[in-house]
């Protein structure tokens, strides 16, 4: 069981990765992420722009996380439900749990391949910083190390693609992680004067490290609600209720908190519990008034993430085990 479930979660990593759609969403956020600093430079307050800038990249970088998931469980699961190419799997000794959790570690290997370019994308821009005043200067090391890795990949994914038929987005995916942490850590380790310093100099406390980590979290979960509906929706019906479970989850404080903890009815409380609450995996706030993420809160909001997304996952495989596929 553990190899068909291997086997099924690479298969369904490397579809996603070949998808046309997840290659363009993972570099229009790219492109957005590298634009931001210049778009958030007019808070007119002395280190406004940062705060900014790191807001608005952890935003963007949950949205995407939304966006992915959802296309990417629907190009995998929705397409071969409707095309009965999931009967060539269901049909063989594969248990239809086995199929559905397999489809849901390769979409977020997926996901996450393009989220952890994504972040280095957001690390690059707040340690270049916004540019506030004239007399700021651009931040070398970030602008030549990064765009020497993407000029290297390009030219990879060109040459492999032309040559020998390699599929260019994939293979451009495949060399910006590695060069994308090898610039990645040449910018931790030279200043923006060209001299070398500690590796933890610009995040040493880890505090924007925990804020996207939480944010995966909440993309973990937004996964697993793509997967388990994609059984039995179309695409553009998963997009909006996971748009819909993730704009009530941002408000459930609001909505279901408030009336739960002021007395009012037993609904509340029940769906208070049972709507996951997605100011959990917003750390936007904290960065901003500069309070502290604890490790320990990492480490509980994934628990929670984990638990939730795995609930979901079982109501998704009790949709399925119903599904009709012939």
């Amino acid at each position: 069981m553990f190899g068909k479930l291997l086997s099924i979660a690479r298969n369904t990593l490397i579809e996603t990765l070949r998808q046309p759609i997840f290659g363009v969403l993972l570099w229009v956020t790219a492109g957005a992420l590298a634009l931001n600093p210049s778009l958030a430079a007019f808070s007119l307050e002395s280190g406004g722009d940062v705060k900014i800038a790191k807001d608005v990249g952890l935003a963007t970088l949950l949205l995407y996380g939304l966006l992915a998931s959802v296309f990417s469980a629907a190009g995998v699961i929705t397409r071969e439900i409707e095309a009965h190419t999931v009967l060539t799997v269901v049909s063989k000794p594969v248990h239809r749990t086995t199929f559905l959790l397999g489809k849901y570690l390769g979409v977020c290997g997926a996901v996450l391949i393009g989220y952890y370019i994504l972040s280095l994308v957001l690390f690059m821009t707040v340690r270049h910083g916004t540019m506030e005043t004239a007399a700021d200067r651009y931040d070398l090391p970030v602008l030549i190390f990064s765009g020497l890795a993407l000029l290297i990949s390009l030219a990879a994914a060109t040459f492999g693609n032309y040559v020998y038929g390699w599929h260019f987005s994939m293979s451009l995916t495949a060399w910006v992680v590695p060069l994308g942490s090898v610039a990645m850590l040449l910018v931790l380790l030279i200043s923006p004067k060209w001299q070398f310093q500690s590796p933890g100099t610009d995040f040493g406390n880890l505090q924007l490290v925990y804020a996207v980590l939480l944010c995966f979290c909440g993309v973990l979960v937004l996964t697993a609600f793509a997967v388990a509906l994609a059984t039995r929706f179309s695409q553009v019906v998963t997009l909006l209720l996971c748009a819909g479970v993730y704009v009530l989850g941002l408000l459930s404080n609001y909505l279901l908190g408030r009336p739960a903890e002021s007395g009012g009815p037993q609904l509340y409380r029940v769906l208070y519990a049972l709507v996951p609450n997605f100011q959990f995996f917003w750390a936007g706030d904290a960065l901003t008034q500069e309070q502290s993420i604890p490790l320990s809160l990492v480490a509980h909001v994934a628990a929670y993430a984990t638990a939730y997304a795995l609930a979901v996952l079982a109501v998704g495989v009790a949709l399925f085990q119903t599904r009709e596929v012939s």
